[in-house]
């Protein structure tokens, strides 16, 4: 399919109902109006043109139209192309034509089905390894800046003599919260442990200051809430709060609800320098987004500082 664009185009493209009923209806007609204008079915075997548009049918539009048009071509073909259609009785080489019939597009809606879900199925790969790739790249260009901007603060507020301890205990760190990131495997986990771990290489000397009653948050939560952490955290340390000598950071949560609790989550910047507009959105603004695991992420950037809350539909008092 790579080498024709055509086709690959034509299975990845989604059709609305009425388009749907319309392309379903010319499977049916085209090879009707063929044999009609060949021989009218007088040579025998009236269903043969039908075959290839049921499979076409079955590899564009899916299973659910090819079978309708299996039925009406069958129908058709009874009706107009055999000089006695085959009604309610029927001899046993009829019902074994008809059998046959039936057994064959049911292999061709089979096949179509099959390589309609493949196709579509590689493409997601694609789609889902682009996005992973540029991630990847993302990620890498961050490490690097948090690296410097991590050897700055150490450097800025650590002793000469105590710098190289600091600092690597900094990128320990943050080599923890990565390996949490990817190796995370429990069901539920602390909230406050979680948030511990993702901002442990950004705190010195009281620049964050947490609050909130503990809690469980699924573990659909834990990657994405760790992901918006770590670039709000990243995002501080190059240009908000965190890169000042006296910034800080008020992260607070909430609990709300009883029967099923949902957490709120607040990150304020103060003390930073005045807050910039990017110029444009990068990949980690599209991360500042609601995703699965969280159904809200509002971030807002004020002259004072950034702010953002982010709110977990599901958690769990401990």
């Amino acid at each position: 399919m790579r080498h024709i664009p055509e086709i690959r185009r034509a299975i990845l493209t989604d059709r609305s109902a009425i388009e749907g009923v319309g392309w379903a209806a010319l499977a049916v007609v085209i090879p009707t109006v063929a044999r009609w204008m060949i021989d009218r079915g007088e040579a025998g075997v009236p269903f043969v043109t039908y075959f290839p548009f049921i499979l076409l049918t079955a590899l564009l539009l899916g299973w659910r139209y090819a079978a309708p048009v299996a039925l009406v071509s069958g129908f058709v073909a009874n009706r107009f192309l055999r000089d006695e259609p085959v009604l309610f009785y029927m001899g046993w080489r009829d019902a074994l034509m008809v059998a046959l019939f039936f057994i064959t597009c049911s292999i061709l809606i089979y096949m179509g089905e099959q390589l309609r879900r493949m196709v579509r199925e590689l493409e997601d790969a694609k789609a889902r390894e682009k996005l992973l790739n540029a991630e990847l790249m993302h990620r890498a260009k961050n490490t690097l800046t948090i690296v410097g901007a991590l050897a700055s603060l150490t450097r800025r507020r650590s002793p000469a003599e105590e710098f190289f301890p600091a600092f690597s205990g900094r990128i320990q760190a943050l080599s923890h919260a990565t390996d949490l990131l990817v190796r995370h495997d429990a069901d539920r986990y602390s909230i406050t442990g979680l948030i511990e771990h993702a901002i442990a290489p950004f705190r010195s000397n009281g620049n964050f200051r947490l609050e909130g009653p503990e809690c469980e948050i699924p573990q659909a939560s834990c990657m994405p809430l760790m992901l918006v952490l770590h670039e709000l955290s990243t995002n501080a340390v190059k240009h908000g709060a965190l890169k000042a000598a006296d910034g800080q950071v008020a992260l607070t949560w909430e609990l709300s609800g009883e029967a099923e609790p949902k957490l709120t989550l607040h990150w304020r910047e103060n003390g930073g320098p005045p807050v910039v507009p990017p110029s444009h959105s990068g990949m980690g603004t599209a991360l500042l987004h609601p995703q699965k695991g969280l159904s809200r992420v509002d971030h807002r950037l004020l002259p004072h500082g950034a702010e953002c809350d982010i709110e977990i539909n599901q958690a769990y008092v401990a």
